[in-house]
């Protein structure tokens, strides 16, 4: 498989993704690796009910993406969903090689864990600074940006922000 895109994005599958990205990326597979999704029957549905029918859907937890990734030596272009930096840092631990994430976004849901603002779509708490911390020292290109037409921020810049 290729990794036409790998995106953090708390949202997992939302208009963005099936407008913007799965044309700019030409990917015709969606796969969200997530744990939690891939064992929650009710966001499994509503992330079915997401998807564009003309597009193969894949919910798997972080080892079964990380098998399916070393097995499947197809050429089917994928866009890959990851809800958190964390779940994108287990991932590549699991051996799936991701050179460029793209942040979209981590919303404020949790605001009661002390996340930051750091852009208007991107809100961190500490261990989300610390993951794209890790992301980077492991040779992961973070390009930082909601849409396609978007100027990419680079990945280090956002950290720093945190940190301010």
């Amino acid at each position: 498989m290729d990794i036409a895109l790998a995106r953090i994005d708390d949202r997992l599958i939302h208009g963005q993704i099936v407008t913007a990205w799965v044309q700019d990326t030409k990917a015709s597979e969606l796969i969200v690796a997530d744990d939690k999704a891939a064992n929650d029957e009710m966001q499994k549905m509503m992330l079915k009910l997401a998807t564009p029918g003309s597009m193969k859907l894949s919910i798997l937890s972080i080892a079964e993406a990380a098998k399916k990734f070393s097995e499947d030596q197809s050429d089917t272009k994928v866009l890959l969903l990851l809800r958190n930096p964390g779940t994108a840092l287990e991932l590549i631990n699991a051996g799936v090689e991701i050179p460029k994430i793209n942040v979209g976004n981590i919303s404020n849901s949790r605001s009661l864990t002390g996340r930051k603002k750091i852009l208007m779509y991107i809100y961190l708490e500490e261990a989300d600074a610390k993951n794209l911390e890790e992301l980077i020292r492991q040779g992961v290109e973070l390009d930082v940006r909601s849409v396609p037409t978007d100027k990419s921020m680079d990945g280090q810049t956002l950290i720093s922000k945190y940190f301010e």
